[in-house]
């Protein structure tokens, strides 16, 4: 029976990591895609922004509806459409035809990222459950950060198209895998009814507050129809908000912040991976436009991060285990705003070593700090709420994905515009210290993300001290 638990922790746990990969994969192969599909760099970068979209928008549903018809059942419909969305996405038709791929995907994998944990979570008994879950936390930090390098990899033996594709074998191995060890759903009250103003409420929010982040890059934020969709946004939020506080079966219980161990834990959480994505989606550039070193080795240098955080994230959990999570949390996030304070040392002649002492510390950051957080969190909820939990926790690293993807761009083309006197929207070639610019000016906001985080989890940590 364990050998079972454990085959299906690693079929659950591949789906996460490829899940996660497939946001930030394409992450280095956008000046590529630009190029060929003839667009700018701040309309590619909707390729990753629909993908964490629909994820951040759906994922508390998918969350509740696999309380109420089964996780796994959830679980497993998400494995094929996001099996099905990697094959649909490589083919190369047109922009649209492209966007329409990433769109299955993330419904695919909004499908199986809001229940992996409560999966996780029913299948292990609570002497084993913190280690699997910081496993499946591990190998969730790993993808979100993995994707750049092998993507770089990946495109320098084929297309772009290869890195969806790579997903489908994969993919069909995992769910022949996963149909025979994933357990079966206990019997669900399927008289439960889904909070279908609550859902759609807040999928309109993140369709309307992400729409007038990206577009703004663009019409710039002062337009009247982006601030008209902010607005529409922030009353959608409002509306979402009031909706949830008197539905009878609310998506979202509102009573799970009221634990300031599990809100806390969440917010850090979603820094932390705003900060992950300023490097995911920036340095690629700095090195394929500013370095002008080639994808592969690029891939190779990027390779550094999710290496590191594949061996320190289980020592991250173990180290958690003995000396408590929030301990080990504190001590990643000053790993990860050591690296911030290094990238703003970078320029055009930087020797290797900086970069790749860079990558360690973020690795070692990001490793330590994404498991014992998780853990925090999810032991620091009551049983009942551990659906909502895995579900929220989720969404806040998506949800700080795509703040990361948005953000990242918004202060690098915005600071570039300010500096010229003119906008800017894409790569300025030829103008390389213009983008050096851009880029330490945006890593001075992720350096301030990340001690804002360093912040909450000290005081959290000095809070549960008294307590104790």
């Amino acid at each position: 029976m364990k050998s079972k638990r454990i085959t299906a922790l690693l079929t659950i746990a591949l789906f996460t990591f490829m899940a996660s990969l497939d946001s930030s994969i394409v992450n280095i192969a956008t000046p590529i895609m630009a190029r060929e599909m003839n667009v700018s760099s701040s309309t590619i970068e909707w390729v990753i922004s629909i993908y964490l979209m629909i994820i951040s928008a759906l994922i508390m549903f998918f969350g509740r509806l696999g309380d109420i018809v089964g996780k796994v059942k959830i679980f497993k419909i998400g494995t094929l459409i996001f099996t099905i969305g990697s094959l649909v996405a490589g083919i190369k038709i047109n922009f649209s035809f492209l966007l329409f791929g990433r769109a299955i995907q993330a419904l695919g994998a909004a499908m199986t990222m809001s229940n992996n944990f409560g999966i996780t979570t029913e299948m292990f008994p609570l002497k084993e459950r913190g280690r699997a879950l910081s496993i499946l936390a591990t190998f969730f930090a790993l993808g979100s950060i993995a994707g750049p390098s092998l993507g770089g990899l990946i495109l320098t033996t084929g297309s772009w198209s290869y890195i969806f594709w790579i997903n489908v074998p994969i993919g069909i191995v995992a769910i022949l895998v996963g149909n025979t060890s994933l357990p079966k759903d206990s019997l669900k009250n399927t008289n439960e009814k889904l909070d279908w103003y609550g859902t759609t409420t807040f999928a309109a929010f993140i369709a309307f507050f992400f729409y007038a982040l990206m577009q703004g890059q663009t019409q710039g934020y002062a337009n009247p129809i982006i601030l008209t969709t902010l607005a529409i946004a922030i009353v959608l939020l409002i509306a979402f908000i009031v909706i949830e506080y008197h539905v009878k079966l609310p998506m979202l219980n509102f009573k799970i912040f009221d634990n300031a161990n599990f809100t806390m834990g969440v917010v850090s959480a979603l820094l932390a991976f705003i900060v992950g994505y300023f490097f995911s989606i920036l340095i690629p550039y700095y090195l394929v436009n500013a370095r002008n070193y080639n994808a592969g080795f690029s891939g190779i240098l990027l390779a550094i991060i999710p290496l590191t955080i594949a061996f320190f994230g289980p020592i991250g959990g173990t180290l958690a285990d003995k000396f408590g999570g929030e301990k080990i949390s504190i001590i990643g996030l000053a790993s990860l705003i050591i690296a911030q304070i290094l990238i703003l040392n970078f320029n055009l002649h930087s020797p290797l070593w900086l970069f790749i002492v860079t990558s360690f510390f973020y690795g070692i950051g990001m490793g330590l700090f994404q498991s014992p957080n998780n853990s925090v969190i999810m032991s620091s909820v009551d049983k009942k709420f551990l659906g909502i939990a895995g579900s929220v926790n989720s969404l806040a690293r998506n949800f700080g994905m795509e703040l990361g993807v948005s953000l990242s761009t918004i202060i690098l083309y915005s600071s570039m515009s300010l500096r010229e006197g003119k906008s800017i929207t894409t790569y300025p070639v030829g103008q390389n210290q213009l983008f050096m610019f851009g880029l330490h000016t945006a890593f001075i906001f992720a350096l301030i993300f990340a001690v804002i985080a360093e912040i909450i989890t000290i005081t959290r940590f000095i809070k549960n001290c008294k307590n104790r």
